[in-house]
Formats: C-alpha cells, structure tokens, sequence
C-alpha cells in the first residue's frame, strides 16, 4: 500500500517549497509596487490628496510588509522577534518612536533582560529615520478678483538621527504631501533623506475654499512604515475675505449634464465650433450680448441654427456608393471647416440610413423687379 504524497515528502521537499514561495512572493509584490506608485503619480496629477494618502500608506505597508498603525512595524528592527514584540506591546510600546525615545533601564525591564541589552538595541535604532515636521503660515498670496484668497506655507522638514540614517543598508526616500480640507492636492515633493541634513524649507501656496478651510501636511519614507509625520495649520483669514458663492458658481459652473442638446442619428450635436463662433459673431453685431457678460448656452445654439439656416443654400441629400444618403452639412463634399481642420462628421463620410429633408432658407429675401 503507497503512503500519502505528504508522508513521502522530506525536509528537502518543504524547504524546496518554502524557497519556491519566497521566490513567488518577491516577484509579486516587486510587481504590485509598481502598479501602486504609478496610481499615486496618476491622482497626484489629478489631485486628488486622499486617494494618493492612502496609495503612499499602501505602498510603504507592502514594502515593510507590516500595516502602518500596527505595533508589527517594530518587528521592522532585527533584533525584535514575535515574543519580543508581545512584551513590548504588553508594556504599552506601539510603535518604534515610542521605543527610540525610552531609556535603557525601561527596555530591559520590559524585556526582563541584563544590561547591556537596552544599549544595543538602541544603538542598533540609530538608522532608523526619526522624522520632524514644522509648517507655519507666512501670510497671503495675491489673488485675482472673485477668486479664493491664497495663503503662502512654509514647512521645515528634518529627521531627529545624529547622522543621515541609513536603513536597510540604504538612504530612504522622502514624501511630502499637502492637501486642503475638502481633500485637494495642493502640494506634492518627493526627495532623499539626505537633502535633510541641514532641514529643508518647503513653500508653496494653497488655495482656500472657505473660513475655516484648513491645510493639513504630511512627510514620510517611502518604504518604511512608523516614519509619517503629520501636522494641521487653520489660517485666521475672515469670512468677508472670501466672495460670494453665487459668483464662484457662476465663474466657474460647469454645462449641467441634463441639458437637452439636439442630435443627429450618431448622437452628436447638430452644431459645430464653427457655427458656435459664427454665432457669437451675429449676436455682437446685432447688439443680443454684451462681451462682459457670461452668454448662455442654449442661446448660442439656437443663434448658431438661425445663421446656418440663414447661410447656407438648399442641399438636397443624393445616395452615396455605399447605399446611404448624404447629410445636409456643407462640409460633406470633403471641403475644409472654417477654421482649416477636417471634417470629423461621421454622417459626412458614412452616411445616413434615409435621406434627410432639404434645407430652405429660414427668411426669403425680396426678388428683383
């Protein structure tokens, strides 16, 4: 009778898969690195500041292979195992600035070891990156008419190590993040440890939404968890400095996405930049607008359909090669738009299913007598 494949399988069977596996896993997460810090630079650019906080917070998790506001980033010091970490969790000590700040007498009674124990556990901590965080605001920054008043920060970035630290026989990179309260990306800075030595001064300026708007900074290693620093400043700028949000909303509102618009049988719009313009043009000389004041939507479009119809002369729709009707456009003939770009009409080049009526002029011009 065969034994079981797991009874047959030897010390060198488990340490073929115990390598295998590790093997596996550093690719993986090589791989899932990757992907983690080409979503932080892609919501960096579309600043977004909560979801490239947590992507950074990801990316240094899966690198230290510990969670960050776990008290398992003390296991990122080699000489603190999974009993050593159960003792020094029992004692209250979370996290690796807790235990670089403790005195040795308090690590070897926590540890229940003999000196010189707490000497070399500390000396052993002294690459470890212990960062610092200071932002102040300076005061406001110019600012245009009817727009958010600015303020000018200034953050003073540094590490508390005697030296450069250097951990995991290298230098760590930095990430200094700045976002407003209602979670925009005002500031993005990225560099090596080493441009610390002496403190940096970071400035930049940030755009506020509101009285009690507020900026919120944040400096960490990259790959290291139990390194972030963070810190809230409130500027004391009145409620009379901001304007009001009827004008906000006006200057800077967005076409609403239920506006009906009509449409041709491939769903897009019956009027074109040129018409747009041409529009904008007529409605100037015959005095509809005013160049200071915002012009509607809809009232360009039906300004844009009177000129087209006024224009352009009677186009019946002919069958093309392919069976289809040609459309009503003037540019169906393969001729240039108005401002020297092609056509992009796909009735123009395909076709229509059934031929459309012609068009007439919309106002008859007196005959000759």
């Amino acid at each position: 009778m065969d034994l079981p494949p797991s009874s047959k399988e030897g010390p060198g069977a488990q340490n073929h898969y115990q390598s295998q596996y590790s093997t596996e896993k550093k690719i993986v997460f090589e791989r899932v690195q990757r992907l983690i810090r080409c979503i932080v630079d892609c919501k960096a650019f579309d600043c977004d500041a909560i979801s490239t906080r947590h992507a950074l917070g990801l990316t240094r998790s899966l690198a230290a292979e510990y969670w960050e506001n776990s008290n398992l980033q003390l296991r990122q010091i080699p000489q603190i195992g999974p009993a050593t970490n159960r003792k020094l969790a029992a004692g209250n000590v979370n996290s690796v600035e807790q235990l670089a700040s403790m005195d040795t007498a308090s690590i070897e009674r926590i540890m229940g070891r003999n000196p010189p124990y707490g000497r070399k556990l500390l000396d052993t901590m002294t690459g470890f990156p212990l960062l610092t965080l200071s932002v102040n605001i300076l005061g406001t920054a110019p600012s245009k008419p009817g727009e958010n008043p600015k303020v000018k920060i200034k953050a003073c970035l540094g590490f508390k190590n005697p030296n450069v630290p250097v951990w995991q026989r290298k230098r760590p990179s930095i990430t200094f993040t700045a976002e407003s309260s209602n979670g925009t990306l005002v500031f993005f800075w990225r560099a090596n440890i080493s441009k610390l030595d002496q403190g940096t001064d970071v400035d930049f300026i940030a755009e506020l939404c509101g009285p009690g708007d507020s900026i919120t900074c944040y400096v960490s290693c990259d790959e290291i968890v139990g390194t972030i620093q963070s810190l809230n400043v409130t500027s004391n700028i009145p409620a009379s400095a901001f304007p009001p949000a009827d004008i906000v909303d006006k200057g800077f509102a967005p076409v609403a996405k239920n506006s009906q618009r009509e449409t041709d049988e491939f769903g897009g719009d019956d009027f074109d930049d040129d018409d747009m313009m041409a529009a904008v043009k007529s409605a100037d000389d015959l005095g509809g607008y005013d160049s200071d004041e915002f012009v509607d939507i809809d009232e360009m479009e039906t300004a844009a359909r009177i000129s087209n119809e006024e224009t352009a002369g009677t186009l019946e729709s002919t069958q093309m090669k392919n069976g289809r009707w040609k459309c009503n456009h003037t540019c169906r003939s393969g001729k240039l738009l108005k401002n020297g770009q092609v056509c992009k009409h796909k009735c123009c080049t395909e076709g229509l299913d059934k031929p459309r009526k012609p068009r007439k002029r919309a106002r008859s011009t007196s005959s000759d007598t």
